[in-house]
């Protein structure tokens, strides 16, 4: 049995990508630290509510606040990115600054992951889940404009099928000893 329940999980990450498009209508908060706060808490609560053994209230609240906490970090180390990057030619800057941040986040948020004892990633999961966070996020840049979706919530959604995609992926493999190479070794005879 896998960690999650896949199901209920990535039916919350659509209710709450239904729920940010719908405020981004509304007259709320322009403060990018919050925003990317609620970005952060949403999809840490649709992993606490999808764990097919919950933790404690207590933990599992710790969990999504240091979450939120991850993505106002993820935020400014774009920010600072734009500006150590900003001399390269053309788009470079921005896009490497928004990859930088985009790994950064993932990495962070994986090891956050692990430490609570939600997903036992591996060097190897954590690493590929967050490689593949990059191309879902500039996906959702190239795609915002012509699709007319205005604001980052576009960049978040995308990111976080994709990080979850990832999980689901490394929860379905088989969990025995593996090689170096990735194999499952032969019995001993």
């Amino acid at each position: 049995m896998g960690h999650f329940l896949y199901r209920r999980h990535f039916l919350l990450l659509g209710i709450f990508s239904i729920l940010l498009a719908v405020m981004t209508r509304l007259p709320l908060s322009h403060d990018l630290a919050v925003t990317f706060a609620l970005y952060g808490a949403l999809h840490a609560s649709a992993l606490i509510l999808a764990l097919t053994a919950p933790q404690p209230i207590g933990r599992s609240c710790l969990f999504v606040v240091i979450a939120a906490g991850l993505c106002v970090v993820t935020l400014r180390v774009g920010m600072i990115g734009r500006h150590v990057f900003g001399a390269l030619p053309g788009n470079l800057g921005p896009y490497t600054a928004l990859g930088l941040a985009t790994l950064t986040g993932a990495l962070t948020y994986g090891i956050l992951i692990r430490v609570f004892g939600i997903f036992p990633m591996t060097l190897a999961s954590l690493s590929a889940i967050s490689l593949a966070c990059i191309p879902a996020t500039f996906l959702a840049l190239f795609t915002a404009v012509p699709l007319h979706f205005p604001g980052s919530w576009w960049l978040a959604v995308l990111w976080w099928h994709a990080y979850s995609g990832g999980l689901w992926y490394f929860d379905q493999r088989p969990s025995g000893e593996r090689t170096c190479s990735g194999r499952t070794p032969k019995p001993r005879n």
